[in-house]
């Protein structure tokens, strides 16, 4: 038995000294591969989806979904479809796709955080923007983002950079604001270790909405609260709402069916659908 457990206490202390490694390598951006924001945006382009409207009069508000680790799930294309035939346009960027990051590769690297950190990822939020600018049919001054756990934490480094006025490591050059975006919405969002944004968060920056759920057991809301609060009191726009009852991945109809963490809520998701659409509509006024 002891010698078992010794084995055992080996293992650990071996995924314990990889897992610093890598935790080490990503904060001081070693392993970041690095690229001009023209080069990324190419780089990117083969992820990008947009789902428009009907025969509309002019360019139309957009809205730009950055999902989870788990990488992009029906939902994404339900919320995004319901937003078109309200009159606006969704853009669901594909973070896994171009760089070959398969749905396993995206469970048990990404979502483990040994791979693809939010503070990498932010390149996406800035060569996403500028595929939406250049898009016929998109209105460039009334965006509005939204990310879902990974992509909440992508979207709040992103805004942690462009407050300090310093580019994310993944970029060399380019544009990294937030020029014609409205409001950034996170919904279930991670925001702790090693997620960045926390007091890095303050005037200037458009207008956050986090959505937060209740009975989160995969992304504590608790460090979300903590974020907002300090970015409140930095001067920030920010705001959360914790929705009852629900869990992480809430609106999502493919939710893993024997994890208690994480369950689907149609009442919930419809919620979360009108939501987006009343934001959209608010861009108009």
């Amino acid at each position: 038995m002891r010698r078992w457990l010794n084995r055992a206490g080996l293992i650990l202390l071996g995924l314990g000294l990889v897992y610093g490694s890598v935790a080490a390598q990503n904060l001081s951006g070693l392993l970041v591969p690095e690229r001009t924001l023209s080069e990324h945006v190419e780089m990117l382009r083969p992820g990008i989806g947009i789902v428009r409207p009907g025969a509309v009069d002019g360019p139309v508000p957009a809205i730009i979904f950055f999902h989870g680790c788990g990488g992009e799930r029906p939902m994404h294309l339900a919320h995004a479809e319901a937003i078109a035939e309200a009159g606006f346009a969704a853009i669901i960027v594909d973070s896994f796709e171009p760089r070959g990051i398969g749905r396993f590769a995206a469970m048990t690297q990404v979502c483990s955080a040994l791979r693809l950190w939010g503070q990498e990822r932010t390149a996406d939020v800035f060569a996403a923007l500028e595929i939406a600018r250049e898009t016929d049919g998109i209105d460039a001054e009334r965006l509005v983002l939204a990310g879902w756990s990974h992509g909440g934490w992508t979207l709040l480094d992103a805004m942690s950079f462009a407050g300090e006025g310093v580019r994310p490591p993944s970029l060399t050059d380019g544009e990294t604001g937030f020029d014609g975006v409205t409001r950034i919405v996170a919904i279930y969002p991670y925001c702790g270790f090693p997620a960045r944004a926390s007091g890095r968060i303050g005037p200037g920056l458009p207008p956050v909405e986090m959505i937060l759920a209740e009975r989160d057991r995969v992304a504590p809301r608790g460090d979300c609260e903590r974020l907002a609060r300090q970015a409140v009191a930095a001067g920030a726009d920010i705001t959360f709402d914790v929705w009852e009852g629900v869990t992480h991945a809430f609106d999502d109809t493919d939710a893993p069916a024997l994890d208690p963490r994480m369950t689907y809520d149609a009442e919930a998701a419809a919620r979360l659908r009108a939501r987006f659409i009343e934001i959209l509509r608010e861009t108009q006024d």
